[in-house]
């Protein structure tokens, strides 16, 4: 398959990864089957993709399409010749990073969700909490505990993709420590607080902000880091029990305080119909250009 994406997470941990398992179903939705089969395209698809690595590795490729991905975690000092397309990145600091025109910062490609998904006719009456899928493996059942103390839904991104969109497009608010938490909560009109534990990557999160108008606004630290602990069969708390349940207490009033003192974030309607519709013209221009290319060569 010449879709190119983050797919080794699974591998690497057994669970799934909402931001880049939504790559398959997403793009088949909207890039030609022609494309996706093709043993001469690469599409480079949502996620932070653009390094040296993943460049490498799909060098051989006749052609490369850059869809929407975005630069951020590896190196990237390779010069990309005319065989890659810079359909388009995920935010200007993408773009200025591979020295490409602002004009290809459109945005990412989960913004398209809401253009597949609707909101639910009825909606929770509980917020959502999204934990970066790492935070969710170190500290999920701490992390659960505090967001149900809260009177919040707690939502894995190793969640099914279609429960996790209809969670997400239901709640009245959404804190989230995942970046696709928040790009889904966005197209889906739904408020959302960017928050940090053990995981936050700047680069990526403003790179991507920048993109729908949100120059400026703060990513909310939460503290104290914790982590689950081993799970024993014991009657009352050890020392090392208490002392996390203090630190949980401690973390649910950050998060609290967070919700109580900011206004959470949504990106202008506009801009991000204006996103959207750049988007779709990208990806009619991709299907114009590369569709059935193999089979225009062969004849």
């Amino acid at each position: 398959m010449a879709l190119v994406y983050f797919d080794k997470f699974r591998e690497r941990t057994g669970v799934s990864n909402f931001g880049d398992d939504i790559n398959p179903a997403l793009m088949g939705r909207f890039i030609d089957k022609s494309i996706l089969s093709s043993d001469e395209i690469a599409l480079f698809g949502i996620g932070t993709i653009l390094n040296d690595t993943n460049i490498r590795n799909n060098d051989h490729f006749a052609r490369k399409v850059i869809f929407s991905s975005g630069v951020g975690y590896g190196k990237l000092e390779t010069k990309l010749d005319e065989t890659w397309d810079f359909a388009c990145v995920r935010g200007p600091r993408s773009a200025k990073a591979l020295g490409i025109g602002l004009d290809k910062a459109i945005a990412d490609g989960a913004i398209l969700l809401s253009e597949i998904y609707k909101k639910p006719m009825q909606q929770s009456a509980r917020g959502v909490f999204i934990p970066h899928v790492n935070s969710h493996l170190s500290t999920g059942r701490l992390l659960a505990a505090v967001a149900d103390n809260l009177e919040m839904d707690y939502l894995s991104p190793s969640s099914n993709a279609d429960e996790f969109i209809h969670t997400v497009a239901g709640a009245p608010f959404v804190v989230t420590e995942a970046m696709h938490g928040a790009i889904l909560a966005d197209t889906m009109r739904v408020p959302w607080f960017p928050v940090s534990l053990h995981e936050y990557h700047e680069f990526k999160w403003f790179d991507w902000m920048e993109s729908v108008g949100l120059e400026g606004q703060a990513i909310h630290p939460l503290s104290p880091k914790c982590w689950d602990g081993e799970e024993r069969n014991q009657s009352g708390l050890s020392l090392r029990g208490l002392y996390k349940s203090i630190k949980g207490y401690v973390l649910q009033r950050s998060i609290s305080q967070v919700i109580a003192t900011n206004e959470p974030l949504l990106s202008q309607p506009d801009v991000l119909d204006m996103k959207k519709d750049a988007l779709l013209k990208v990806v009619s221009d991709i299907n114009g250009t590369y569709s059935n290319l193999h089979g225009r060569r062969a004849s």
